[in-house]
């Protein structure tokens, strides 16, 4: 092996950790924001619908209390996600922007806010 070669294997390598990172660094948070919205029918929690390049539009009528098939179909798109691909985490439903602000108390402080301050805390902690 040559030098060029290995620092060639190196870059290789270090791409991959860093795709890697970021897509289990995307599923953890997509994970928490579904999980740690508010349920009652379990329709809200099913409607976040993840995607890359663009958002979705629409909304689902399933429900899924769990959140289960919402997580599951984050999780295949962060799995195809390539360097350089805009994720997104969507949720149409005409009193998602109530529920983030406050309107359920199960979730007073909202999902995306305090899911986007507890990364931002975990990155300046590194």
């Amino acid at each position: 092996m040559s030098l060029e070669s290995d620092v060639i294997e190196a870059k290789l390598v270090l791409e991959n950790w860093a795709l890697e990172t970021v897509q289990g660094t995307l599923f953890g948070i997509s994970n928490n924001i579904i999980k740690e919205s508010p349920v009652d029918t379990g329709r809200f929690r099913n409607n976040w619908l993840a995607s890359s390049g663009r958002p979705r539009r629409g909304t689902l009528t399933q429900t899924d209390k769990s959140g289960n098939r919402a997580v599951a179909r984050a999780g295949r798109i962060v799995e195809s996600l390539e360097a350089g691909d805009t994720f997104y985490l969507v949720n149409n439903l005409p009193y998602a922007r109530r529920l983030e602000f406050g309107s359920s108390t199960q979730a007073p402080s909202g999902m995306l806010r305090i899911n986007v301050e507890r990364f931002r805390s975990q990155m300046t902690a590194i």
